[in-house]
Formats: C-alpha cells, structure tokens, sequence
C-alpha cells in the first residue's frame, strides 16, 4: 500500500507528493525520510530521524547516498524526501524515482512540517 499521491501542477508536470499526517503514518510504517538541504539547515532543525543525503550523491548510488554501508538498510521501503519548501526536494525524488524507488516529497516542505505542530530536531547527523 501507498501513502504517496499524484497530483498535477500548473505547469502539467506529475508531481508527487505527501502531506503531513499521509507522512507521518508513512514513517510510522516504515517509510524512509531523506533530507536534502545543507548541513548546516539540517543542523538548525530536521524531521526525526531523517538522514541528511547529499542530491548530489543520489545519481551516482541512491543507495549508498542513503544507507551507506548499513548492513540492514531495508532499501524497499518507501522515501519522503524533504527540503525547506519542497523546491529542492523534487528534484532528489525524480532522480530517486527514475532509479526504481517510491519517492514523494513532503508537500510545503519543512515549512508547512513546522507549521502544522510538528517538531523540527535540532543537531547534526547521527
């Protein structure tokens, strides 16, 4: 089962994208949370437990870019891809997406995140 939908921009572009309580039940069942700002913006605040992923890295080794060397990633599992506003997350979860992953991106990116209650966590990668 999905939690991610579709939907069309004003451009015609498929975006894909999640809203907060459609990710928060992702994330409950397993999903993946990527975060794909600087370190220095993860720092300030990030989603629990979402990785901070270099875009950059992800054409090259989506998964070594997300799981490294870990050798019980689960790399099945579904990815919400968050960013500030979403802008630079479309990008990473195309690549993802083209690369044979379920990727969607977190609607209104960190922004709506905060402002619909949720906790940002300060700090920097585990």
């Amino acid at each position: 089962m999905t939690w991610f939908g579709r939907r069309k921009d004003g451009a015609g572009a498929a975006r894909h994208e999640i809203g907060v309580t459609a990710a928060l039940h992702a994330m409950a069942s397993g999903a993946v949370v990527i975060d794909v700002r600087t370190r220095r913006e993860y720092e300030h605040g990030h989603v629990p437990g979402a990785r901070l992923v270099d875009p950059r890295a992800l054409p090259a080794s989506p998964v070594d870019a997300i799981w490294g060397d870990d050798p019980l990633a689960e790399t099945d599992r579904p990815i919400i891809v968050v960013s500030s506003t979403g802008s630079r997350a479309h990008h990473a979860a195309r690549v993802l997406r083209q690369g044979g992953f379920e990727a969607s991106v977190l609607a209104g990116g960190l922004v709506t995140w905060a402002q619909d209650g949720q906790v940002l966590v300060p700090g920097p990668p585990r």
